[in-house]
């Protein structure tokens, strides 16, 4: 296990925060946008078979309830991920120490250390646990009540691996492919390959989450 904290420091930023995840923000309001303007159509549509308060009403709390699922259902807005301001996430500029956290279940914030990540089932408790990705597998947390197959997951723990390959970089403890290889014939297929070469295995919309960073 990872020492926690429940709050970031300030010189760490959550992904949300983070101009990579404006395309996603954007692609959010855009959807919601449209789902309300939709409903807007309907009320004018049915207004003069409806025309009370309570029609208004209810109206109102379909489209409050539907921009609300939409923003549930919208995995990388949530993205339990914070970096600090040295890391390349931030800013192509090598400051000094990059650092990653990771958010568990309990809504705490840890450093996850070195190496990367995967997930594994929580037999104990339910749910998925995050486990470092090498020959010890030694568990870090309790990650999520879902289960690891499920698809917001691996995009969460593959822009974390993503984060963790850049800020090892960063800071001199590169991954070598030759032992990204040995640990990849060890993988029990609970999470795709997370280098960027193998990122279509598991999309991260829009239009290539790292090419910004890769551009000089």
């Amino acid at each position: 296990m990872v020492e926690r904290k429940a709050e970031l420091s300030v010189e760490m930023r959550p992904f949300i925060s983070l101009e990579l995840a404006r395309p996603f923000i954007v692609r959010f309001c855009v959807v919601v946008s449209v789902y309300e303007l939709v409903i807007l159509c309907l009320l004018l549509m049915l207004n003069p078979l409806f025309n009370s308060a309570f029609f208004f009403l209810f109206i109102v709390v379909i489209m409050a309830v539907g921009a609300l699922l939409i923003y549930r259902n919208s995995p990388m807005l949530h993205v339990p991920l914070a970096v600090n301001i040295n890391h390349p996430f931030m800013s192509d500029a090598e400051l000094g120490h990059a650092v990653v956290m990771v958010r568990f279940s309990d809504r705490t914030w840890g450093d996850i250390g070195e190496g990367r990540v995967r997930l594994a089932e929580d037999e104990l408790v339910g749910g998925s646990l995050l486990l470092r990705d090498d020959d010890t597998y030694a568990p870090l947390g309790h990650f999520s009540e879902r289960q690891p197959s499920h698809p917001a997951l691996k995009r969460h723990v593959t822009l974390i691996n993503q984060a963790i390959a850049l800020r090892d970089a960063v800071n001199g403890e590169e991954d070598t492919i030759e032992q990204a290889r040995q640990r990849e014939k060890m993988d029990t297929g609970l999470l795709e390959r997370s280098w960027f070469e193998d990122e279509e295995a598991i999309e991260i919309e829009p239009d290539g989450l790292l090419g910004m960073l890769r551009r000089d």
